[in-house]
């Protein structure tokens, strides 16, 4: 076989392809993973808020900062769909701000 044939580009060409198809199947599972964490993480989020707003109007009623732990728990919970829609940066904005909103009520 001399240098530069076709022959001899066959098996580099596929060597290389091979590296590429493996990154990019570690890329897409990487993702699916964060998808799933920003997702559970958002209803973790949302859920605590909703079950703290509960918890706060039975004790003293309703008010404007135990509205603050449901409008936290909405805003959290909207990084679910957020997350499963491959969006995992708004997803982290959203569960920030809903952690935030919910971190507010509790200033009382």
């Amino acid at each position: 076989m001399t240098r530069g044939t076709e022959y001899d580009e066959e098996p580099a060409a596929r060597f290389r392809s091979e590296g590429r198809q493996e990154l990019a199947a570690d890329r897409r599972r990487d993702a699916r993973r964060a998808r799933r964490v920003y997702a559970t993480i958002a209803a973790v989020v949302a859920l605590a808020a909703v079950g703290l707003t509960g918890v706060r109007l039975g004790q003293d009623g309703a008010g404007a900062w135990t509205a603050l732990y449901l409008v936290g728990g909405v805003v959290g919970g909207c990084g679910v769909p957020l997350a499963r829609m491959g969006r995992t940066r708004w997803a982290f904005a959203a569960i920030c701000l809903g952690a935030g909103l919910a971190s507010l009520g509790d200033s009382v």
